[in-house]
């Protein structure tokens, strides 16, 4: 899709932390990747967990096409699967321990799809979070300036004019196309044992950032192995007024150089 599309191309950048911070555009670079929690920088290889979902309270939060399955349906065939989510640092894979086939058969099984699709979709997003992947290249031209609420990051990406804005204690806030509202991306991260994590992440479906047409992820956090893993999971689809709610519970890591 168009709207992560353009996200996985930007970046992430920040600045002084204090007085005694490196005051060059490389070296504020090194400062920032620090701040943020990458799990997989600190030998993480995968983590695998039970996902918890409850169709009958997505019924009360969202608007229903009325193909899904009836109630009926959901509740015999649909709720009882358990479906178990395997995330590495390229993919989240989500098994329910049936075939496509099998899956497509079952009645009220397209429900089941769209509920696949909203868990890999919100850890394929906080995966690009969790790993620096939306830092700029080591590599690439930066510049950070003083802004009102911290500090402004600027670099070229495809000979695309980049703007990042973050508080002073390097925390993203926002980014976009410099003097664009359109492909407009906001964040919220908080403080972890690590660093930080990511709280919140609201985009533009097909890149169109307005009321109505976006879609926002939210994320609370469990440690298991001495990791901080997404516990809770909310993906908001504004345009179709979908709402999922999910949990990550029975969570096991792999680690290894």
């Amino acid at each position: 899709m168009r709207f992560l599309c353009s996200i996985f191309a930007l970046s992430l950048c920040a600045s002084l932390c204090n007085a005694q911070a490196p005051t060059n555009d490389a070296a504020m670079l090194k400062v920032a990747r620090a701040k943020y929690d990458a799990p997989f920088d600190r030998n993480l290889k995968s983590f695998d967990c039970a996902v918890e979902f409850n169709w009958k309270q997505h019924w009360k939060e969202t608007y229903r096409l009325g193909d899904e399955g009836t109630d009926e349906q959901i509740e015999k065939f649909v709720q009882p699967i358990h479906n178990r989510v395997t995330v590495t640092r390229k993919d989240a894979v989500v098994s329910s321990g049936m075939t496509d086939e099998q899956e497509q058969k079952l009645p009220g099984g397209m429900a089941e799809g769209l509920l696949e699709h909203a868990v890999r979709l919100s850890l394929h997003t906080w995966l690009y979070a969790s790993d620096n992947v939306l830092l700029p290249p080591n590599d690439a031209s930066i510049h950070f300036e003083s802004s009102p609420s911290g500090y402004q990051l600027g670099f070229k990406n495809r000979n695309v004019d980049v703007a990042m804005m973050l508080t002073r204690d390097m925390s993203l806030q926002s980014m976009g196309v410099k003097g664009s509202d359109s492909d407009r991306q906001e964040f919220e991260f908080h403080p972890g044992p690590q660093g930080f994590l990511l709280g919140s992440w609201t985009m533009g479906e097909d890149g169109n950032f307005t009321p109505g047409n976006r879609l926002i992820f939210t994320y609370t956090y469990q440690s298991v192995g001495g990791f901080q893993l997404p516990a809770q999971v909310a993906v908001n689809r504004e345009s179709h007024r979908e709402v999922w709610h999910y949990k990550l519970t029975d969570c096991t890591v792999k680690t290894g150089k």
